[in-house]
């Protein structure tokens, strides 16, 4: 196409025209100089550069213009292409420094990030550290050679070596525990955590711990294994907790002897086989204790129990059993060949607690009754242990305070009687199937009748009169002794309000069972006595026995004081049979001492017992006591009795226990006839 062709197309506004050649002329240069810079100095244009000019050239309508010609613009851009090739190199630069700039302000944003990360991981670490140091629990863990990778310091106190003496240890390592490399090989072979442990160690300062210890394998991101993590939690404390909680439940606080329950489990496992060689069982229970506690308190009657236990503690051999087994009994396990081991440790034991005791101010004597069960052969239940040796223990208090008995079969009958009995003797009381006899007593001086002891009689039914020996112990292994004692007090009280309607003043005098002595019902039971039956005080008289005071003197005196405030006369009966019976005579409230029926015996041959009668006069009389002789069968008696000045005797000779209806009429007789029942 011509330029005159070109002319007569549309034109394009100059200004704009102008615009548009400066860009494409840039763009040209910027494309030449880039396509110069890439080629050799003598190489040629490339090829189609022309073109690119002349389509560069060319105006909006495709036509060149007018001006310069072809040739000449070629000529300018090589004239000027050096210029432009620093002018990119420049630009280059340029575009080369921001975006370094730009990458080092990426490289520092990066590096403070990572920097920042460091530190968070360092602190996370170290307080992790911090916490695993302070967990009780021992914590380690080893690589998979076994050798120790981290321990806490848990675990190095417990061994009592440092971190750095600890790393990389074997776990054959002598410090550490003999199992572990076998636990820990067994972790890593097996890729399994072990069953939790718990296994008694020993730390570095020689105190015995309880752990439970766990072996757990560690794996890393691929799953293999890395680590073998060890811990160990510290239960010392629980399981002393729960071993004191143990001991509570199993043992008696006062004395910390194990209690019943702890004992018949430990007999229970001593017979679950035939024990070898045998086994004895001795059951032991305090006389009068209950006497103690009320008169002077439970705490020495604590102190009691506990000097008990010292010398029942010196009497126990090497895999022998003590044990309380509640309120005042014991109960001792001992290993036997035969029954004559049991029943010489039985006598030992009887012997050594019948002892006074002093505790404090105080002087305390307290015998105990013992009963043997024995097992040499064959074998028995717990149960029927103890059973065996409660029947002998009741035996053996039948017999008195301080008495040992070993059971024996027989004794099942007769347990099953007393059983019986014990029932009858319920109905009786209930029924009034019993009744009084009284026996007199005479003046040794003038032969008047002082007055009369008041018995109980049970006739039964089909096994006729049973004797008050047998019976009366029975009620008070029943638990009857308060109720029999205000049935015979009511009786006593009204028969001799009936004798002074009559003008007969007679003095009554009743016995009262040791089991009563010391107890604040019994002396509110004669108090109510007194009032029920308005008896004057001065005709009742009430016997204790000497036993009683053994048990606890104390609380006999309390008692006895008692009932003299209430203007009634105690009277100490079957006096010599105890101990230190003199020591205690001083010191009790008594107005009549009874001689024993033993002493007044021998005074027929002379000898010992009329020497000791004559002391126990002697001496009453010294006290302001008066002296009553019991068990009178002959007049020689009778007569050795009134040489040595005793002042009243009782006994067959004189009068037997008779009706209170006999009673009457020999005093109406010795009134009519104005004679003595005795010469003078």
């Amino acid at each position: 196409m011509t330029i005159a062709a070109r002319a007569t197309t549309r034109p394009v506004p100059a200004a704009q025209g102008r615009r548009l050649r400066r860009l494409r002329i840039a763009a040209a240069l910027l494309i030449a100089g880039l396509g110069h810079a890439l080629q050799p100095a003598s190489a040629a244009a490339p090829p189609g550069g022309a073109s690119l000019i002349r389509s560069i050239g060319a105006d909006d309508s495709g036509h060149w213009p007018t001006s310069p010609a072809l040739g000449e613009i070629e000529a300018g851009l090589r004239r000027h292409l050096t210029a432009e090739i620093l002018l990119l190199f420049a630009l280059g630069f340029v575009v080369l420094l921001l975006g370094s700039a730009a990458l080092m302000l990426r490289l520092s944003l990066a590096g403070r990030q990572a920097r920042r990360a460091l530190a968070q991981a360092r602190t996370a670490h170290a307080t992790l550290r911090a916490l695993m140091d302070n967990l009780p629990s021992l914590i380690a863990t080893f690589d998979t050679e076994l050798r120790l990778v981290y321990a806490n310091r848990a675990a190095q106190d417990f061994f009592g070596l440092d971190e750095q003496a600890l790393i990389g240890q074997h776990a054959r390592n002598p410090s550490l525990p003999e199992e572990l490399e076998a636990e820990l090989r067994a972790v890593r072979d097996s890729h399994a955590p072990s069953r939790t442990l718990e296994q008694r160690r020993t730390d570095s300062a020689g105190q015995e711990h309880h752990l439970l210890v766990s072996t757990i394998p560690l794996f890393d991101a691929t799953g293999a294994l890395h680590q073998i993590l060890r811990t160990g939690v510290d239960v010392t404390q629980s399981r002393q907790a729960e071993e004191q909680i143990r001991h509570l439940i199993e043992h008696d606080p006062l004395t910390e002897l194990p209690n019943r329950l702890r004992f018949k489990s430990e007999l229970s496992d001593m017979l679950s086989h035939a024990p070898s060689p045998g086994l004895a069982l001795h059951v032991i229970d305090l006389d009068g204790f209950r006497s103690v506690n009320d008169t002077h308190g439970q705490a020495m009657g604590d102190m009691l129990l506990q000097a008990v236990v010292r010398r029942l503690a010196g009497l126990v051999r090497p895999g022998d059993m003590l044990a309380r087994l509640g309120g005042d009994e014991f109960a001792l396990l001992q290993r036997i060949r035969g029954e004559g081991e049991a029943m010489a440790l039985a006598g030992r034991i009887t012997q050594a607690l019948a002892q006074p005791y002093q505790l404090g101010p105080a002087m305390i004597r307290c015998s105990a009754s013992l009963g043997v069960s024995a097992l040499v052969s064959g074998q028995a239940s717990a149960e029927a242990m103890l059973a065996r040796a409660d029947l002998a223990l009741a035996n053996a208090r039948r017999m008195g305070m301080g008495h040992f008995k070993a059971y024996r079969e027989e004794m099942e009958g007769e347990a099953l009687l007393r059983r019986q009995l014990q029932a009858e003797l319920m109905a009786a009381l209930s029924s009034g199937a019993l009744h009084l006899d009284y026996q007199p007593k005479f003046s040794l001086r003038d032969g008047r009748m002082e007055g009369v002891e008041a018995l109980l009689r049970w006739n039964h039914p089909q096994r006729g009169p049973v004797s008050p020996s047998e019976f009366v112990p029975l009620a008070e292994e029943a638990g009857l002794a308060l109720p029999l004692a205000r049935y015979v007090l009511d009786q006593a009280a009204a028969q001799a309000m009936q004798w002074r309607g009559m003008g007969l003043e007679l003095p009554v005098a009743v016995n009262l069972s040791g089991e009563l002595i010391g107890m604040t019902e019994a002396l509110a039971m004669v108090e109510q006595v007194l009032a029920s039956t308005a008896i004057p005080a001065r005709l009742l008289e009430i016997e204790v026995t000497e036993s009683t005071f053994i048990g606890d003197g104390e609380a006999a005196r309390s008692m006895l004081l008692g009932l003299r405030r209430l203007g009634i006369t105690v009277a100490l009966d079957d006096f010599g049979t105890g101990f230190s019976s003199l020591a205690y005579l001083q010191a009790l409230p008594i107005d009549v001492l009874k001689v024993d029926r033993r002493f007044v015996q021998g005074l027929e041959g002379g000898g010992a017992s009329a020497r000791i009668v004559d002391t126990v006069v002697r001496l009453a009389h010294g006290l302001g006591v008066r002296v009553v002789a019991e068990g009178v069968e002959s007049q020689a008696q009778l007569e050795a009795l009134r040489k040595l000045g005793c002042d009243t005797a009782q006994g067959y000779l004189l009068a037997r226990p008779q009706p209170p209806q006999a009673i009457t009429s020999l005093l109406l007789g010795i009134r009519a006839t104005k004679t003595l029942a005795i010469p003078a």
